[in-house]
């Protein structure tokens, strides 16, 4: 009996197989038809997506905040070695404008020689200036060693400036035009009359000495070097007439003349041979 019942189970057993195969292949032969499956998969879709949405969040927060860091630092670094890089750029800037105010008076300096009157021409550079009341000189980075003499002419880019009075090895002390003791002699090219200029111990100023009352000279006239006085070659700026006063109770007039260099500015001059 219970044979025949374990027999009876196999058969439904057997049965049901063949039916569950039956419709599987009848699912895939329609499937296959229709592509039920694909719209299906398509429509679930978007029942799925936000669930692997939220399975992904607290993993996509944590990269986005990783990158986020990582970038704000490597920012924060760049943005340190680009202000660095800006503060040294701004300090060789800074030097451009001396630069080019450097090489223009060179520039003037060296357009500014005769080469008929100098086979012979040098830049110095100044080191320290004394202008007092009592003494106007300044001293240059060259000297003996550069075979400068006593009385050599120096000059810068706008006209005279003085001449060498000390001469040590590497340094020598110039003593300029508007010096209380210093003296040359011009001429006023628009007369071709010789002028004898002095200083005033004020670098702003010159006078011109021992001109007659009644003297062909008016504000405006330059003056330059008459080379005459065996100290400054010929036809070097001096300066320019200013300021003429006639007093009938003098000799002479008093004529201010303003210097052509430029007596406190200068940062190189230049000697002449």
């Amino acid at each position: 009996m219970n044979n025949d019942l374990h027999f009876k189970d196999n058969n439904i057993t057997i049965l049901k197989l063949l039916l569950y195969f039956l419709i599987s292949v009848s699912f895939l032969i329609v499937d296959k038809n229709l592509e039920f499956s694909n719209k299906v998969r398509i429509n679930m879709s978007y029942i799925i997506h936000p669930i692997y949405l939220a399975a992904s969040f607290p993993s996509n927060l944590f990269n986005s905040a990783k990158n986020y860091l990582n970038s704000k630092n490597s920012l924060i670094e760049e943005n340190k070695i680009l202000k660095n890089r800006v503060f040294i750029q701004s300090g060789i800037i800074q030097k451009i404008p001396a630069l080019k105010q450097q090489n223009k008076r060179l520039k003037k300096l060296l357009g500014s020689s005769n080469s008929q009157s100098s086979s012979k021409i040098l830049i110095a550079t100044l080191i320290k200036v004394d202008l007092s009341p009592f003494s106007n000189k300044v001293i240059i980075d060259k000297g003996k060693n550069d075979n400068l003499y006593l009385g050599q002419t120096v000059i810068d880019s706008e006209g005279i400036l003085g001449q060498i009075s000390e001469i040590n090895y590497d340094f020598s002390v110039v003593t300029l035009i508007s010096d209380a003791g210093h003296a040359l002699l011009g001429i006023n090219p628009r007369t071709s009359k010789r002028i004898f200029i002095s200083g005033t111990g004020d670098n702003r100023k010159l006078k011109a000495r021992y001109i007659s009352l009644n003297e062909d000279i008016l504000e405006g006239d330059i003056l330059i070097t008459s080379g005459l006085d065996n100290v400054f070659p010929e036809g070097h700026l001096i300066g320019e007439i200013s300021k003429i006063n006639r007093d009938d109770h003098n000799d002479f007039l008093d004529i201010t003349v303003i210097p052509s260099s430029s007596m406190s500015l200068n940062r190189e001059v230049m000697l002449l041979w």
